[in-house]
């Protein structure tokens, strides 16, 4: 059994589409009662998600609003509904077609929300500064025995890693999200070397302040 959803989260600007995908060995996956994503029985279920794609590290650094470096310090996962539709444009709303009862009947997807100890910020300071804190949401997680797996995502560890996270602001209300889950995430070495999470990152950024660097002459030159 396969359930699609097209959904706008509130809070996230990067989601264009997530399809739960429910699978049993068994066979075909049944609804979980009283599950109210409408799981499968399966413990696993997986996500896909539309994300933009950026094709250098330039760009990418230009879209986004703030950048970081910092540690987690605590997460939890949530569940948040879709967004009341508003205008025509599928792209631009993918509730789209759908009466706002049937938008709020649509299944809340499941988010990881990390808790970011700021030590650095490399771009876009406004309101973020040295030893504040800020949210940062990622899709999936474990909610009531039930995993939600995107196969982009890496969720951001609570250690002692140190992470350049490349981030959009959804408002004061809402998490952080990444501008993308591969190529937005980034740890940082003892030689302050900055090395993608994934192979979906970009390779040769160089070292933490070499980056801020790029980004200030991209800040400016906007």
């Amino acid at each position: 059994m396969t359930a699609v959803r097209n959904v706008l989260v509130a809070g996230s600007a990067l989601l264009a589409a997530v399809v739960l995908v429910g699978c049993s060995a068994d066979g075909p996956a049944k609804e979980k009662a009283g599950n109210k994503t409408g799981a499968a029985a399966a413990d696993v279920v997986p996500y896909e998600a539309d994300y933009p794609s950026y094709d250098s590290v330039d760009a990418l650094v230009k879209q986004s609003d703030v950048i970081v470096r910092g540690t987690v310090v605590g997460s939890q996962v949530r569940e948040l509904s879709p967004e009341a539709p508003t205008g025509d444009d599928p792209v631009a709303n993918p509730q789209a077609g759908l009466s706002p009862e049937e938008a709020a009947e649509s299944d809340p997807v499941v988010v990881t929300v990390s808790t970011v100890k700021v030590a650095q910020v490399l771009s876009g300071a406004g309101d973020v500064k040295v030893g504040d804190t800020v949210e940062v949401s990622q899709l999936g997680g474990t909610l009531d025995g039930v995993t939600f797996q995107e196969k982009q995502t890496t969720t951001l560890a609570e250690d002692d890693t140190q992470y350049v996270l490349m981030l959009a602001d959804q408002g004061d209300k809402n998490p952080y999200d990444l501008l993308n889950p591969e190529q937005a995430l980034y740890t940082v070495g003892s030689d302050d070397q900055v090395t993608p999470v994934v192979d979906g990152g970009f390779d040769g950024i160089g070292k933490v302040d070499e980056l801020a660097a790029k980004a200030a002459a991209i800040d400016e030159a906007k």
